[in-house]
């Protein structure tokens, strides 16, 4: 729950300075095309785990009990029980990451190379340039940003209705 009550920005900087060499592997994240993602996950990671954590603590343990009293490995208790009773959190879960992940902009803006930026960095870099051309283009990057992000998220509440097809 770590990145909740850190900034974004201390995100993205405590990657910069500790991604030369992590865990001692003779490789540099800095300047991977996977540090951004890395970077989104962890910023993202806590919502996932607050958005189905709650699910897996209130499956029944008899559940579990039952079907390894009848012979289940902990992987097939995990696939018959676990999984599609945590599936539609999971998939709600993943929609709010998806969509944080959109929009973040505080990691990103310190780990996104000019030729690899995502469409927030975009936006700031289009808003800070002067003339009516540059505004405009970060005007459609918004608009464009916000229909993906709400498209994300009916697709996530369509996910968590109680009704088998999901509610709006």
């Amino acid at each position: 729950m770590l990145p909740l009550g850190v900034s974004a920005v201390t995100v993205g900087f405590g990657f910069l300075i500790t991604l030369d060499r992590p865990l001692g592997i003779d490789v540099d994240l800095r300047t991977s095309g996977l540090l951004v993602p890395i970077a989104q996950a962890v910023v993202a990671i806590p919502l996932v785990v607050r958005t189905v954590l709650p699910t897996l603590r209130a499956i029944d343990p008899r559940l579990r009990e039952a079907a390894a009293t009848l012979g289940a490995a902990p992987g097939r208790v995990f696939r018959t029980v676990d999984a599609p009773i945590a599936a539609r959190s999971l998939g709600l879960a993943v929609g709010f990451a998806f969509a944080v992940s959109l929009g973040e902009f505080g990691a990103t803006s310190f780990l996104a190379r000019p030729d690899t930026a995502t469409l927030p960095v975009v936006i700031f870099r289009l808003i800070g340039r002067p003339g009516a051309e540059n505004y405009g283009m970060a005007l459609a990057a918004s608009v464009v940003l916000a229909l993906l992000t709400a498209t994300v998220m009916l697709l996530a509440e369509r996910l968590r209705g109680d009704r088998p097809g999901g509610e709006f």
